[in-house]
């Protein structure tokens, strides 16, 4: 488990060297952590393979069409496409590149955020989203101890 968190770590490092924010690199890149983690056990059990039909979102992050258009706005190019959304490094990217936006986030904030859009760490309904990925981080902090 720790050699796999510890490649996936390392895949994150690599991919997020190629993101920009504000035409400016990212120097420290955001790799895979607790709070990713969290958010992929709660969004398809990191099943790489998850649809939902109702909602279009697809992948291990479960990613809608809009979110890869607000991506690639966000990063100024068309670089993700929708079957981008199937590739988990691809998601993690686009996950890092709406992270990377929210300076100064909490990890609560980030996550409804996430499940929300902009304004969804102010939305009622994302309440329930960040509990089930807060229940996820106590789950990894017990599995870390055992």
């Amino acid at each position: 488990m720790k050699q796999t968190i510890l490649s996936l770590s390392l895949l994150a490092f690599i991919s997020t060297q190629s993101m920009w924010y504000d035409k400016q690199p990212i120097i420290q890149p955001i790799a895979i952590d607790t709070l990713l983690n969290a958010v992929m056990a709660v969004e398809s059990n990191f099943d790489s393979m998850a649809y939902n039909s109702k909602e279009n979102a697809a992948g291990v992050l479960q990613i809608r069409p809009i979110m890869v258009r607000e991506v690639n706005r966000l990063l100024g190019e068309d670089k993700y496409t929708l079957k981008d959304r199937w590739s988990k490094a691809k998601s993690i990217e686009m996950f890092n590149v709406i992270r990377s936006h929210l300076k100064g986030a909490t990890d609560e904030e980030i996550a409804r955020t996430w499940n929300g859009g902009w304004n969804g760490h102010k939305k009622q309904s994302t309440l329930r989203y960040w509990n089930k990925v807060k229940k996820q981080f106590k789950n990894k902090k017990n599995d870390n101890h055992n």
